[in-house]
């Protein structure tokens, strides 16, 4: 709880800094109490005015004058609560005592015992509620047994011998205090129950991101080198019936990956880390190239496949996230073709407003397939639920593609939008508004397009993974390119001491010593030609913690597994372009 200033008079802005619901509610009760001492106060002054009674009013201003230092202090500074119910309990308790010694049993005196109880038990917990139900007792006791004459202070007693009104009055404080330990107990024991498996549910939580981060490293690896072979080879000119088998073997590899990265979203969005880039690029080139792949698919299928993007959109810059759009079409074009046996698979980008201010799309994915029922359309968009039992019998794939698609475009401030009927097919449509930006120019395409060598790099691969060392090896030949490999991170910082680079290509889960550990030591070599030298990770997960570790690392770049070997090119690319740049001055 942080202590608030001390001008501070609102009890709601008090309760804005503290989130313990008990915190809480003992300081609503406490405080709610005290506000009743004010009318409490008003009377006796009342009183005490009308009947010149003199000594009573100085006590009731020091009374007052008590109640609004107390309140005060509750409001400014709500940790001490705890602090000002003993400080108030022991007050009341003086007055019981002094009441009782008079002997004065009367319901006020009473009904502050049974406040005694409830504030100690509820306000500071069973031990000091037992402690001060027994001093309370102990007092009325104390004042029965030490009676003067012959008259005992019973109040209204049923009973024809004075002794069983005490022994009832005995008993009667033991049920009160046992029933409070009691309810104490159950209430209090509830809610470390609650606190206990809300810290199982938080590990059990952590313990599900931590599998699902190795599962994607594990996954991706492998992947990588397929997707990646699948690349190379296809540029290795394959006649006609080895590049349709390349196709379908790279199409089911990024299959596979997209369902990988579907589970992985799922789980940023359960847990709200899912962001949003903003940044440009050619949307017309985006949707094309999104929607390729699925031509072999739909030709599989003997299905009609067509991609029409309005021509107002032409090579239209816009700012944005381009993988988030590419998983969104990817997702409802991969579920029109799965649904669809024959007919027409369209998917469509049409200009609904264009303007100054930006720029609105509407995307449709349109199929003849099986069509959904209008109750099944209130459940699709569910996590893990389908259609139909029979979906995933019949069809495959986890239910997460809907829900994923749903969440993304809430957070792009947009909708998904469904029409269907059942046997005619599915329609499935969203807008999306884009800030434009201006195209870049020829000359910067020439630039981009201009073919850098890179056979003269010095790369040294930290990798342990054997298939994608020989991916690697292939891949970087087809350029021309020699490198070092280093199995681990130790033997990485080592070459790297020993010899001159230009490029490290650093794995981040590697046995003996990670990628973090080694690029850590190799920044602390004395030579600052080998200490500075351009390091890229190479990482199966790119999370925001993966991505901070990398910086803190003060790695230079990195490249999430699965890459397309043109990403790889075009950052060792940029490399040789400084390199010469500044061999040159």
């Amino acid at each position: 709880m942080n202590d608030l200033s001390i001008f501070n008079w609102s009890l709601k802005r008090t309760l804005a800094h503290v989130s313990d619901p008990i915190e809480r509610a003992k300081i609503q009760v406490f405080f709610i109490v005290f506000l009743l001492n004010f009318p409490k106060i008003g009377i006796s002054l009342a009183d005490n005015i009308i009947n010149n009674k003199g000594t009573p009013f100085t006590g009731d201003l020091i009374a007052l004058a008590i109640t609004v230092i107390i309140l005060k202090l509750l409001l400014a500074r709500p940790a001490i609560v705890t602090l000002l119910i003993h400080t108030a309990l022991i007050a009341t308790s003086y007055y019981i005592i002094k009441s009782l010694v008079s002997h004065q049993l009367s319901i006020p005196v009473m009904q502050h015992i049974f406040m005694i109880i409830t504030f100690s038990f509820y306000g500071l917990g069973r031990k000091w509620g037992v402690f001060y139900c027994l001093l309370t007792a102990l007092a009325v006791t104390f004042s029965v047994f030490t009676q003067q004459g012959n008259e005992y202070i019973v109040v209204n007693s049923p009973y024809s011998e004075v002794s069983f009104s005490v022994i009832i009055i005995i008993l009667n404080f033991i049920a009160i205090g046992v029933s409070h330990y009691y309810f104490h107990n159950a209430l209090y024991g509830t809610l470390d129950e609650k606190n206990m498996l809300n810290e199982e549910l938080q590990l059990t939580v952590k313990s599900k991101t931590d599998f699902l981060s190795t599962m994607s490293h594990e996954l991706r690896t492998p992947l990588n080198s397929v997707i990646g072979m699948s690349n190379v080879l296809l540029n290795d000119k394959p006649n006609k019936e080895q590049k349709e088998s390349l196709d379908v073997l790279k199409f089911s590899a990024e299959s596979l990956l997209s369902l990988i990265n579907n589970i992985l979203d799922f789980n940023k969005i359960d847990s709200g880390k899912i962001e949003l880039e903003s940044i440009p690029f050619d949307i017309s080139t985006l949707i094309r190239n999104a929607c390729a792949g699925f031509g072999t698919k739909a030709g599989e299928k003997r299905l009609n496949y067509h991609v029409q993007i309005d021509s107002q959109i032409g090579k239209q810059q816009v700012i944005g996230d381009p993988t988030r759009l590419v998983q969104i079409i990817f997702n409802l074009v991969s579920n029109a073709i799965k649904f669809t046996h024959k007919g027409m698979v369209e998917v469509r980008a049409i200009v609904r407003r264009k303007n100054q201010d930006g720029i609105i799309i509407r995307f449709s994915v349109k199929d003849t397939g099986i069509g959904i029922s209008p109750e099944k359309q209130k459940i699709i968009f569910e996590p893990f639920l389908q259609a139909s039992k029979s979906t995933t019998r019949n069809f495959g794939g986890t239910g997460l593609g809907l829900s994923i698609v749903k969440h993304l475009l809430e957070q792009m401030g947009s909708k998904i939008m469904i029409d269907s009927e059942v046997g005619k097919g599915t329609r499935f449509y969203f807008d999306l508004k884009y800030a434009t930006t201006e195209l870049e120019t020829s000359s910067t395409s020439e630039v981009s397009e201009k073919e850098v060598s890179i056979d003269q790099l010095r790369i040294l691969l930290a990798e342990d993974n054997a298939m994608n060392i020989l991916f690697m090896k292939k891949l970087l030949s087809t350029w021309n390119a020699q490198i070092v490999i280093a199995e681990n991170g130790q033997e990485a910082f080592r070459l790297a001491e020993e010899n001159y680079f230009d490029v490290i290509l650093m794995d981040l889960n590697m046995p003996v010593m990670d990628g973090y550990e080694a690029t850590k030591m190799i920044r602390k070599i004395v030579d600052s030609t080998k200490s500075n030298v351009h390091i890229i990770a190479l990482t199966a997960s790119a999370s925001d913690e993966v991505r901070e570790r990398i910086e803190e690392c003060k790695m230079d770049d990195y490249l999430s597994k699965p890459f397309q070997p043109e990403e790889l090119k075009g950052k060792l690319q940029i490399v040789q372009e400084r390199i010469a740049n500044f061999n040159s001055l």
